[in-house]
């Protein structure tokens, strides 16, 4: 073991001396340390054996009650009768967190009011590396893996920290999330544990099958222990909504283009106000299919020494084909024959026979594989615990190829925005033989994310007082990520005589836009057959060069010591401590000079500070504790963001790129909270919380030129891109209570209110006024049930164009779930998750305004669990 250690610590002080390579040749660097919670306050845990769900509840709240921070927590048993798909919309129902839903799956967490970027979601303490599959550029790698990768079911504790400690990993403002999964010497030898489910989406109107099986074998010494766990699942999303790209200013004295200047009948001198510019029906499929395989070797052969090593890979495959049906008139008004304004916004229109249709069809294939490998040895003697980890985690994704074809056609429209649910006619027929081809492309873009660490922890028992236990430790990590774009450059194959009839794929799918107010053409139009797609475009190229403005890399080096001191009284106890950080990147790739041509870029740059911290708790009477914490915090930008990569939709004329001058967040952070345990199982708590937050991201819109490769020319694009905005200020409450009542009854509650204030006109990113969640539950017998009833207010995520505010609206999540256990050993369920079909909605600075409408179906499964 010792050789091992020093054979780490050489391997990262050699990657300290390495800088990174250039983009499109590998290896690149990137930092997020991590460190965990207290493994022998997880370890008791999952010794506990819990059954149904008032004993896992009690579990968490034995938990939460008992820890030095303030902590909410969900336990095994918890997250497996919860009808979730995922960790994330585990941890949603506990105070304060609240997530987004954007593909009707939990992806981002926000905890306590906060940009989801600035929490941090550890597994057994430590990170692990990701990867997306979109390519996307609204939806860049977090410095958290994505929550939908990992499923609930090999989850022992989650642990939610509210308030930080100098010993768990900086890089968190709202809180840290951490997983820990379960051990063998934990569980009862010849363990065997599995679900077996199928799942079913009204929308897709089809079902799969998922499945996860555990075993766990320990010796009868329970000196040595091997427990391994498979899964698989197989979910089709059919995502079908309405799309508005944008709004442009009607007589904009600035707007000198001719294609935007209305005849003088249609839209009065001095007349002002914004118009919408198209007006989109969206259908995206996915087939999402899950494979995964964890270990978990454990050998304790006395309670001096214990050796365990654990092992997580997931593989993925995300491919998908998305299309987008629409009417774009935003250089096309000289052929507006009416335009209609209420309130400064046009609310309907009409637009004669020049005006342009299009049909675009993008075929994406993407595979996503996630491994992570950590050794950790621990020990104990003389009043002194020692622990070292060293550990390495990987992750390869991106898009593997994206296959596109645009096809225009005219006839003109009228449109109308019916509330959040825009309406647009047609005047022509679906007729596939008049769409013809006009645009084409093929690009794909695979990216990495690994890590590498070394950790040691040390703490000695002490009797000053009320001090009784000194903890210090060392963290050095060094974190890579990148990306290398390819593209082929397609000249446009207008005249080609190629037709939508040639690529013909069938009408749209019964039921189509259904709950969305559409228009019958708007929810019937001919198809593209992807099959047929991906072969026209690979006749057109013959291959991809490398896309520089799509290509970046960075080598992120971090190196962090702490001191923390625990204290402890008759009806007190906290810790107060400080931790150190340092951290230096290697930014690479290029930036775009004009005419598709590229400079190389190579930035570096380095920054370090104290984080003191500070929390107690302190128990007045009995069944009634009170807690404060005050720290400072940093988080840092998403590894994409600190780039200048660019990524393009020429269809619209929009992107967004990195900024490598962007700095971290930094915080000061005071907490306080008021817990009455008033019974078994019961409890009544308010928790304040303020954070002012400096330096914070916020993305801007600008104008820049880069090379289209529809029009093989330079063009000006409607950018996003992210900047230090200044300092915002957070604050609220987070109210919860949990009953226990009669006949099998209990309720749970909570409410969060979270008031942000900033130094400039918007809001802060993520950030919902009010939020709450109620689950009512029945456990009596062999049955249970419960309803889980969310809801979040609206929340500002990005500066659109025109400088306006991109608001995403109020949402709703209804799940239910009923059970029934057979016997000690099987156990029946069904769970509905999304009950109200409800629309996910974005807006532009006002319901006026509207922008998207998304509609991802109501999914029900059942399940068969088993334990042997």
């Amino acid at each position: 073991m010792a050789a091992a250690l020093i054979a780490s610590a050489s391997a990262m002080a050699q990657d300290a001396n390495t800088g990174s390579q250039a983009p499109g040749t590998a290896q690149q660097a990137t930092n997020t340390s991590s460190k965990e919670a207290d493994p022998k306050q997880a370890t008791q845990l999952q010794g506990v054996t819990v059954t149904g769900i008032r004993a896992s509840l009690q579990k968490s709240l034995d938990l939460k009650r008992n820890s030095d921070s303030i902590v909410d927590a969900i336990s095994a048993e918890d997250v497996g009768k919860f009808p979730d798909t995922n960790v994330a919309e585990s941890l949603s129902h506990l105070p304060g967190i609240s997530v987004d839903r954007n593909f009707g799956e939990g992806d981002k967490v926000s905890i306590l009011g906060t940009d989801p970027a600035l929490n941090r979601l550890l597994l057994n303490g430590q990170t692990l590396a990701s990867t997306n599959w979109t390519s996307d550029p609204n939806n860049p790698d977090s410095r958290s893996f994505d929550y939908s990768l990992l499923t609930s079911e090999i989850i022992g504790t989650a642990e939610v920290y509210k308030t930080p400690q100098a010993r768990i990993d900086e890089g968190s403002i709202g809180g840290t999330v951490i997983i820990n999964t379960r051990r063998p010497l934990d569980l009862k030898a010849n363990t065997l544990t599995g679900t077996f489910s199928e799942q079913y989406n009204d929308r897709a109107d089809k079902s799969e099958p998922q499945g996860s099986l555990l075993y766990s074998w320990k010796n009868s010494d329970s000196t040595f222990g091997v427990l391994g766990s498979v899964m698989h699942s197989d979910r089709t999303i059919q995502r079908e909504g309405t799309e508005i790209f944008g709004y442009q200013r009607a007589n904009d004295p600035t707007d000198t283009d001719p294609n935007h200047q209305f005849s003088p009948n249609v839209v009065p001198p001095g007349t002002t106000g914004v118009y919408p510019t198209a007006i989109n029906t969206a259908l995206f499929e996915q087939e999402r299919k899950r494979d995964g395989v964890s270990t978990d070797l454990q050998w304790k052969p006395s309670e001096a020494f214990e050796l365990n090593f654990t092992g997580l890979y997931v593989t993925e495959k995300f491919n998908n084909f998305n299309q987008s049906h629409y009417g774009d008139w935003s250089g096309s008004a000289p052929d507006a024959t009416a335009l209609n304004f209420t309130n400064g916004v046009a609310t309907s229109g009409s637009y004669g026979a020049n005006a342009p249709t299009y049909l675009d069809g993008y075929e994406r294939f993407s595979k996503v594989n996630t491994g992570t490998a950590q050794l950790r040895a621990d020990w104990h003697g003389n009043g002194w615990n020692a622990s070292s980890q060293l550990g390495y985690t990987s992750s390869t994704g991106g898009s593997q190829g994206i296959y596109n074809v645009q096809f225009q056609g005219f006839g003109g429209y009228n449109w109308n925005l019916a509330g959040q649910n825009p309406q647009i006619n047609f005047n022509s027929p679906n007729d596939p033989s008049q769409m013809l081809a006009h645009g084409a492309g093929f690009s794909y873009a695979p990216s990495f994310d690994k890590e590498r660490y070394f950790q040691a922890d040390f703490n000695h028992d002490l009797n000053w007082g009320p001090l009784n236990e000194v903890e210090f430790g060392v963290k050095a990590s060094n974190h890579y990520n990148g990306q290398t774009g390819y593209a082929a450059l397609i000249p446009s194959p207008d005249g080609s005589g190629v037709s939508l009839a040639d690529l013909d794929g069938g009408n749209t799918p019964g039921g189509y836009l259904s709950g969305l107010n559409a228009t019958p053409s708007m929810s019937n139009w001919t198809q593209i057959d992807p099959g047929a797609l991906k072969n026209y475009v690979q006749s057109l190229y013959t291959s991809a060069p490398m896309d520089p403005k799509a290509t970046y890399a960075i080598a992120e080096q971090n190196r962090a010591f702490y001191v923390q001191g625990d204290f402890a009284g008759d009806n007190y106890r906290g810790n107060f401590g400080a931790r150190y950080y340092h951290t230096r990147d290697t930014v690479t790739g290029y930036n775009s000079i004009g005419d598709n041509q590229y400079t190389p870029v190579d930035k570096r740059s380095s920054y370090n500070g104290w984080l003191p911290s500070f929390n107690i708790a302190y128990d007045p009477i009995e069944d009634v504790t009170l807690r404060f914490a005050a720290a400072k915090t940093i988080a840092r930008p998403r590894f994409q963001e600190m780039t200048p990569y660019v990524a393009l939709d020429d269809r619209t004329l929009t992107g967004s790129g990195g900024n490598t001058d962007l700095k971290p967040y930094k915080s000061t952070n005071y907490d306080a909270s008021a817990e009455w345990y008033f019974s078994e199982n019961s409890l009544l708590s308010a928790e304040f919380f303020y954070r002012r937050i400096s330096g914070y991201i916020l993305n801007t819109n600008v104008q820049q030129t880069h090379f289209d490769l529809t029009t093989l020319q330079d063009a000006s694009y409607s950018m996003e891109i992210p900047v230090n905005a200044g300092v915002a200020k957070v604050k609220g409450v987070s109210l919860t209570y949990q009953g226990n009542y009669a006949y099998g009854f209990g309720l749970l509650a909570n409410y969060t209110y979270s008031d942000a204030d900033t130094s400039n006109a918007f809001p802060l990113p993520y950030n919902s006024k009010n939020a709450f969640n109620l689950t009512p539950y029945y456990e009596n017998g062999p049955w249970s049930a419960r309803v889980t009833y969310s809801w979040r207010s609206s929340y500002f995520t990005q500066i659109a164009q025109l400088q306006s505010s991109q608001i995403t609206g109020i949402f709703r999540e209804l799940d239910a779930s009923i059970g029934y256990q057979i016997n000690d050993h099987l156990r029946v369920s069904l769970d509905g998750t999304n009950l109200l079909d409800e629309t996910y909605y974005v807006y532009n600075n006002t319901p006026a305004e509207p922008l998207n409408a998304y509609k991802n179906g109501r999914t029900y499964t059942l399940n068969l669990g088993f334990k042997l």
